[in-house]
């Protein structure tokens, strides 16, 4: 059995593949499987043993650059097609339903073809009121697979571990209990305001060391709130971890603290004790599932309007600290 199965973007939505990626594995235990992601997230799933294949497309490089090396472009897309083409599938699941997608599900040699959204030249499921797992169960469904894993599925490396736990060592933080705050996210309508960050650091126990993270354009702004703070309590981290040290340091924490974001779905596959902030999206299509987690809602009369850049409410901003400090004693109690 060959198994082609695509999810391009973005990082937390591939993360969220890894679910129904593993429920194909878990029905077809000696099948080949193919992955087709983008080069950004290719990382998720690397070492993951449910992938015997994996293949990158440079979605993002093709958006920006496209116009700039057309040339460059074609010849990436015509390296793909040929990638995706070298071998005949059985199944072929197109998990993102986007254009830039399904033009490989369309050109896969693939005896059966099965996509997420409305595409007409495949079996299709689309159902986006769903959570993003289940409406990704629903397209596994289509072809006789029945969805057995609920949770996203990572797995760090020996190596990412061990670069993990020389980080705290140079730290001397081995034996306090580490949270990890990942403040910012890709929309500025989901971000909690970095004070209020902050101040959760001083309401939380002692024993307490809080690991703030981000990429590498957020670190001067995250290393700058950090320093309001004793650096026995707190360090950044942004900007200085790859993905699968990100994965490696999450593993190992007490506390996540984060929003609508990548750290959410990590935190949410380790079954980490997790505080999920929510602001404008909706948290029955993309919550975490895992037991160890409480969703914090920004207002109970909140639009989950879905706007990126401005939201004349602040929704997310009316929550306080005290309701997040509540929901950390509940996820400590239960876990």
């Amino acid at each position: 059995m060959n198994i082609l199965l695509i999810k391009q973007t973005s990082l937390g939505d591939v993360v969220h593949a890894t679910a129904p990626l593993h429920s194909v594995r878990l029905a077809y235990p000696e099948a080949s499987i193919t992955v087709l992601t983008s080069t950004t997230a290719a990382d998720v799933f690397r070492g993951n043993p449910d992938v015997d294949r994996l293949l990158t497309f440079d979605r993002y490089r093709v958006k920006f650059d496209w116009w700039r090396r057309p040339l460059w472009t074609a010849k990436h897309f015509l390296n793909t097609f040929g990638a995706v083409r070298e071998h005949n599938y059985d199944i072929a699941l197109d998990l993102q339903g986007s254009w830039k997608t399904v033009i490989f599900l369309w050109a896969a040699r693939a005896r059966r073809r099965y996509v997420k959204g409305r595409w007409w030249f495949a079996q299709r499921f689309h159902r986006p009121q769903l959570h993003a797992i289940a409406e990704m169960d629903g397209v596994l469904r289509l072809c006789g697979i029945e969805p057995r894993q609920h949770n996203p599925v990572l797995h760090a490396l020996a190596t990412d571990n061990q670069a993990i736990d020389e980080r705290l060592d140079r730290l001397g933080v081995r034996g306090r209990r580490i949270a990890v705050f990942c403040p910012l996210t890709r929309w500025p309508t989901k971000n909690w305001p970095l004070s209020e960050f902050v101040d959760l650091v001083k309401k939380l126990p002692e024993d307490f060391f809080v690991i703030f993270t981000g990429t590498a354009s957020e670190q001067a702004l995250i290393s700058e709130a950090v320093t309001r703070l004793a650096p026995t309590r707190a360090a950044s981290f942004a900007g200085c971890l790859s993905l699968p040290e990100y994965f490696a340091l999450v593993s190992i924490a007490q506390l996540v603290v984060t929003g609508d974001s990548l750290p959410m779905h990590v935190a949410s596959a380790y079954n980490r004790p997790l505080v999920a902030l929510f602001g404008p999206t909706d948290e029955s299509r993309v919550a975490p599932r895992s037991e160890a987690s409480v969703v914090v809602r920004a207002d109970t009369d909140c639009h989950r309007c879905y706007r990126r850049s401005y939201c004349p409410r602040s929704c997310i901003g009316r929550i306080t600290v005290a309701q997040v400090g509540q929901a950390i004693d509940e996820v400590l109690g239960a876990h």
